[in-house]
């Protein structure tokens, strides 16, 4: 091969290594503009019913309205916060209810909350407990531990003092709020 024949080689391929180079700089280009209008993350509202079993020494049902507000990213819901109002009962020789205030916090598996609830026979017995809880959720199922603390008491003494929560939330409604990219934009809503 002589020399022009090199030089044509080598101009060649400098060309077709330029060509490509640009090629791949402008698809990247390309790509950026198509994925920063990706839908990356959102958030919502859900209302419902919460029902779930409370139980150590003593067993409790438990049935409540609940108000989420929820974020995801990436498609997986990794952080609410949790309104319930509701009811723990039992019955052991009479019917015994304690209406409940709850707040929670739900990071990715891991939540923690606090309740306030006010147990009574419904005659002239009663007690005002605060109930912090930690534990495990996915999705729509928790399981926690708890633990009740004394406020104020006048006779009653059908509580657990430890507590496991079982708790299966049942959405009723959904209303969508924002949708973002990947940028952390609003992109307009389609609902």
């Amino acid at each position: 091969m002589n020399t022009q024949t090199h030089v044509r080689h080598i101009i060649f391929t400098s060309i077709l290594f330029i060509g490509l180079h640009l090629n791949a700089q402008n698809d990247s280009i390309q790509s950026d503009t198509i994925f920063s209008g990706e839908v990356v993350s959102s958030d919502w509202i859900d209302h419902g019913v919460a029902v779930g079993i409370d139980f150590s020494n003593y067993l409790y049902g438990e049935l409540n309205y609940y108000r989420s507000y929820i974020w995801e990213a990436g498609g997986f819901p990794s952080s609410s916060s949790t309104t319930n109002f509701g009811a723990e009962f039992s019955y052991f020789d009479k019917f015994i209810v304690a209406p409940k205030l709850q707040g929670r916090i739900h990071a990715y598996f891991f939540n923690i909350s606090l309740a306030a609830l006010y147990y009574t026979d419904l005659r002239n017995n009663y007690a005002i407990k605060l109930r912090p809880e930690i534990g495990l959720g996915l999705w729509n199922i928790d399981i926690n531990y708890g633990y009740n603390i004394g406020i104020y008491k006048n006779g009653f003494e059908q509580f657990n003092r430890h507590v496991i929560s079982l708790r299966y939330y049942i959405r009723l409604h959904r209303k969508h709020l924002n949708e973002y990219d990947r940028n952390g934009n609003k992109r307009p809503n389609n609902y």
